[in-house]
């Protein structure tokens, strides 16, 4: 009976030996490989089988390129790295040549497509998922976590939709099994289809049942089973880094069951999100009157504006206040699915706005003016977090900048109107029997020229790509004024107008 686990660790220890950046004569001769293909059952003769069957010329890397992808024999590639090796150790005039680029990479090819055929059928995950456990283990060397802080969870999906998760919390006497939370609910079966799929794409296939594990951070051990009854499992180091694909079933296992505080394969779970962010500024300003001018008894006004921001988690929202005196105030809104999220994720929530470095003792204020803010954090779990200071570079924290810019970003993506945008309520409709004549300037010149088209979405402001000069070379124009004319009113001849070539695109 076939040992793939065995083929594997020698597919294994001899891609590590030929993939060497400097590979070693020595290391590449080392009689272990023919004791090894002979226990594994590789044959010289099953090499010249399988030259037979896929063409001597498999035995170079070209004709191999080709046909790799076919290869599906264990024992016929097995036997052909034997045999070329043996041609190597054995027959060849210079044992040397086997350390040619095109040798080597001959040996790394066929390897690589040995371990993935042995892996397949000793580690890969084979039929359909019916149920499917993942333990994610937090809990590292260093520094205890806090008390009550997740540090482990367990969760189990089946092809139903029926979903159970543990959290496991830390406590100073802790007993895992008993210290821990549990959510039981369900998804829609298309959902944990769509889960089983890709999670069968990666263990079915991409899995490395050798990849070193990485010292210091967690792990993840998972149980896959299919509907035959038949159970596999894998493991692996609970990091953000180690795979794209991990990384992207993490993030789909947290969409589709809806708790972003999952640590998944990736360990990114986000247990201190925020869920309410209020940013309160107020400027308070003393501004001198003319008393004689206004015939009043004081001598100075008192400006108190307001602005605050709320990004709201739970409602899903953005307020956007202004009061800019006791009869003025403003209020804006946004709704929009997905942009908190997408704001939030560019920080990692929890360090959000922790480092401020505070104004010195000697700093001069602003003359007859106070500037301050406060900000409130309202997160899932943790505690409440109240900042307050100085509003300038230094009384803020520090990455307030790069927060404030993408929420600015991100609102005025959405702070538009077209009611009260002349583009819109001054635009004329074109009559059927009208043609249509844009006027164009070149640079920073002011005079204009005439120019047709038959586009109707060319518009005033836009970049355009015209002919110019009697040899017709290609210049971009800025469209100054639209017009539509009837044939006996238009302003330049219709033969004698150039034409539009297209919108220009800036990029």
């Amino acid at each position: 009976m076939t040992n793939f686990k065995k083929i594997c660790n020698f597919s294994n220890k001899w891609l590590k030996k030929f993939s060497n950046k400097e590979p070693k004569l020595k290391d590449l001769m080392d009689f272990s490989m023919a004791e090894e293909c002979m226990e594994l059952g590789f044959s010289l003769e099953l090499g010249h089988d399988f030259l037979r069957k896929y063409g001597k010329e498999a035995g170079k890397l070209d004709k191999l390129k080709e046909i790799i992808d076919e290869v599906n024999e264990i024992d016929l590639l097995g036997s052909v790295i034997f045999l070329r090796w043996r041609y190597f150790n054995h027959w060849a005039y210079d044992q040397s040549e086997i350390l040619k680029e095109d040798n080597i990479n001959w040996f790394i090819l066929t390897l690589n497509h040995l371990y993935h055929l042995a892996a397949r059928n000793e580690y890969f995950f084979k039929g359909e998922i019916k149920s499917f456990i993942l333990r994610s283990d937090a809990m590292v060397f260093g520094p205890p976590p806090d008390e009550g802080q997740v540090i482990g969870q367990d969760i189990y999906l089946d092809f139903e939709g029926r979903v159970s998760i543990k959290s496991y919390k830390y406590t100073k006497q802790m007993v895992r099994d008993k210290n821990f939370e549990r959510s039981d609910f369900k998804i829609r079966p298309e959902e944990a289809f769509r889960i089983f799929y890709e999670i069968k794409k990666y263990f079915g296939e991409k899995y490395d049942p050798f990849e070193l594990m990485i010292m210091d951070v967690g792990s993840w051990d998972a149980v896959i089973e299919n509907t035959e009854g038949k159970k596999y499992r894998f493991n692996g180091p609970l990091f953000e880094n180690q795979y794209e694909d991990l990384a992207y079933l993490s993030v789909l296992i947290r969409t589709l069951l809806g708790r972003m505080d999952l640590f998944v394969f990736d360990g990114q779970a986000k247990t201190n999100r925020i869920k309410k962010l209020t940013l309160d500024y107020n400027r308070v300003t003393e501004i001198p009157i003319d008393r004689f001018l206004f015939d009043q008894n004081f001598d100075r006004a008192i400006w108190d504006y307001k602005e605050s921001i709320i990004i709201n988690r739970e409602e899903n929202n953005i307020e956007h206040n202004k009061i800019i005196g006791e009869e003025c105030k403003v209020y804006q809104k946004f709704e929009v699915e997905g942009l908190i999220d997408s704001i939030f994720d560019n920080f990692k929530e929890e360090d959000l706005f922790k480092k401020i470095k505070g104004n010195p003792e000697d700093a001069i204020g602003i003359p007859d003016e106070i500037r301050k803010y406060k900000i409130i954090i309202d997160y899932e779990k943790k505690p409440q977090r109240i900042i307050e200071g100085d509003f300038d570079k230094r009384g803020l924290p520090g990455d307030f900048p790069d927060f404030a810019e993408i929420l600015q970003e991100s609102l005025n993506f959405y702070n538009f109107e077209e009611i009260l945008n002349p583009k819109f309520y001054e635009k004329v409709r074109r009559l059927r029997d009208q043609y249509i004549y844009c006027s164009l300037s070149f640079g920073n010149g002011e005079k204009t020229y005439y120019y047709r088209t038959e586009d109707d979405e060319i518009e005033e402001g836009d970049l355009v790509l015209v002919p110019v000069g009697p040899d017709n070379h290609e210049a971009v124009a800025f469209v100054d004024k639209v017009e539509y004319f009837y044939k006996e009113d238009v302003p330049f001849p219709l033969e004698k107008t150039k034409f539009i070539l297209e919108k220009y695109n800036e990029e």
